[in-house]
């Protein structure tokens, strides 16, 4: 293939993969467990001057549904938190303390995931779903384009070359939709994976079969557990 058909499709495998990285950092920021590249998107101004977060302290992730927030000078971490507050006002904040090997102590800042009950389940899981219905969207859009776009590219090519490239570029298509499909599964794995963990601590939340009728909405079932009776 010659060189600008070779350059027009690593145009369009940048366009592809910039849809796929916007996709992913939306579903990054529903924050369902604790990711410290959620963080990301926080500036901090001290002294009149913006810092990015992991500049002025250190993040920790003691568990999946837990950030911990280190000041570097622990007399910023109340304005510290007061901006992360304006990036994730989702996040649950509680304050502690710990001692040093001297017995001194120290401040931090930790932060609980909110719980995935029923609602958030439902509302994170068509956020998901919507989100990739967008990407899904742009990739189509963006295929269509270049396929226009090549016809007049390729008109006068070798016979194999416009196969070649045509080809290439099919697959560059069916592997974007793939990744885009492949995000959005392991979203969905981690809403639900948060939701079962939000239900083992507090069972009354599960519904039955035998608690339903064809009025109520469409509950997940779960038939594993079962209230003894006292």
């Amino acid at each position: 293939m010659n060189t600008i058909i070779n350059i027009k499709l690593q145009d369009f495998t940048q366009k592809i993969r910039g849809y796929n990285m916007l996709f992913n950092y939306r579903l990054m920021n529903l924050c369902v467990k604790a990711e410290p590249a959620a963080l990301m998107p926080v500036t901090v101004e001290i002294l009149g001057k913006e810092y990015n977060l992991e500049e002025v302290a250190e993040i920790r992730r003691p568990d999946e549904y837990h950030l911990e927030i280190r000041a570097n000078n622990e007399n910023n971490l109340d304005d510290i938190t007061g901006y992360i507050f304006d990036v994730h006002p989702e996040f649950i904040l509680e304050m502690k303390t710990e001692k040093d090997t001297d017995d001194n102590e120290h401040r931090y800042a930790s932060y609980s995931m909110p719980d995935v009950d029923k609602d958030r389940y439902d509302l994170l899981t068509k956020l998901t779903k919507g989100f990739y219905d967008e990407c899904t969207v742009q990739i189509d859009a963006a295929y269509a384009k270049e396929q226009a776009k090549f016809v007049d590219l390729l008109l006068h090519a070798p016979a194999e070359d416009a196969d070649e490239a045509k080809g290439e570029m099919k697959t560059l298509y069916d592997d974007g939709k793939d990744e885009a499909e492949q995000i959005r599964d392991a979203k969905l794995m981690e809403i639900e994976e948060a939701y079962q963990h939000y239900l083992e601590g507090h069972p009354s939340d599960i519904y039955y079969d035998e608690d339903l009728d064809e009025d109520q909405p469409d509950y997940d079932v779960v038939k594993e557990w079962k209230p003894t009776d006292e």
